[in-house]
């Protein structure tokens, strides 16, 4: 099986299956609320389907069998990765839905929140240096070691920095999906950036494209005007995805290239996340003075008077951009 053809499969399985899965949400009533402090052209958003990340996962998952077909040991990194995101895809599932049918408030608090993102990174984490390192702790677990491994030392400061690296990520995409579209297409360039990165270092990075593919066929269902979102279940799925295959990636190839060019592939997601940093940091630090209308600072450009599908379709171009800035710096 190629790479384009996990790609389609993940891409026809979200495609496909939109419409019964769209349809079960509606009928559970997994429904969107808009926060008092979105846009009021937001409102007319309330009641649409939420916890669309479900369908990206099954998308993925599909693409993760059509693969296992060809062979094993290329899908052990990959089901490790996937299995970290789902562990955020579940915390994400607590705050859409869960939360909010035991106790009906609005979901989990934001230390509470953080505080899963921590444990999950970290046990994350740990078991994909494991991989990584091919020890034979690895292949105790999962009955095999890596195909290439890691060269950067497991440590306390490394260690720490992968779980802020991965958390990082998962709040950068959580933050972005704010407008139909928006997430899942930056998502796709950021994934087939990636995959242009590291498509040499093994056949586990073929995992980016099965991302990709998901998240182009969940567009069908997702522009403008969004027929589903997909809620802290999918933001937080892709972000641990992007997150977790771009620290398997830097474990084996350290160089400050590396580093930099990834930041570069998920450059505006880290500008949507910075936007929200910086705001806050004003507020209080300047006496409640803001520099952005609204954060994340795609609600910037809506307070401005930029329609939505002009705001998405920039952005898209500038995650395009991005994207090819950081094979470019990879490739020094």
């Amino acid at each position: 099986m190629t790479d384009a053809g996990v790609f389609l499969a993940a891409a026809l399985a979200t495609l496909l299956l939109g419409k019964p899965v769209i349809g079960w949400l509606a009928g559970i009533r997994a429904r969107q609320t808009i926060y008092a402090y979105a846009p009021e052209t937001h409102r007319a958003k309330e009641g649409t389907p939420t916890m669309g990340g479900l369908l990206l996962m099954l998308g993925v998952v599909v693409g993760l069998t059509v693969w296992g077909w060809q062979t094993r040991e290329t899908l052990i990194p990959m089901l490790v990765i996937f299995a970290g995101a789902v562990w955020f895809a579940f915390i994400g599932l607590l705050d859409d839905y869960w939360i909010r049918r035991w106790t009906g408030q609005r979901g989990l608090e934001w230390k509470q929140k953080l505080g899963l993102q921590l444990v999950a990174a970290g046990l994350s984490v740990y078991v994909l240096w494991l991989v990584a390192s091919g020890a034979e702790a690895a292949e105790s677990l999962l009955g095999l070691a890596s195909e290439d491994t890691a060269q950067l030392p497991l440590n306390l400061l490394t260690f720490g920095l992968g779980v802020l690296w991965v958390v990082g990520w998962v709040n950068a995409f959580n933050l972005t999906d704010g407008l139909d579209g928006l997430a899942a297409g930056l998502t796709a360039l950021a994934m087939m950036g990636v995959y242009a990165i590291g498509a040499g270092q093994g056949g586990w990075m073929s995992y980016a494209l099965m991302v990709a593919g998901a998240c182009v066929g969940y567009l069908w269902w997702n522009v403008h005007p969004a027929r589903v979102f997909m809620g802290d279940t999918g933001s937080m799925f892709l972000g641990a995805s992007f997150g977790l295959l771009t620290l398997r990636y830097l474990l084996t190839a350290p160089e400050w290239q590396a580093w930099g060019a990834l930041v570069l592939v998920g450059g505006v997601f880290a500008v949507e996340i910075l936007s929200v940093v910086v705001q806050l940091s004003s507020v209080k630090l300047r006496g409640g003075k803001r520099i952005f209308r609204a954060t994340p600072i795609h609600h910037h450009f809506e307070l401005l008077g930029w329609a939505e599908p002009t705001i998405v379709m920039r952005f898209w171009l500038a995650g395009a951009i991005a994207a090819a800035c950081g094979v470019s710096v990879s490739r020094w």
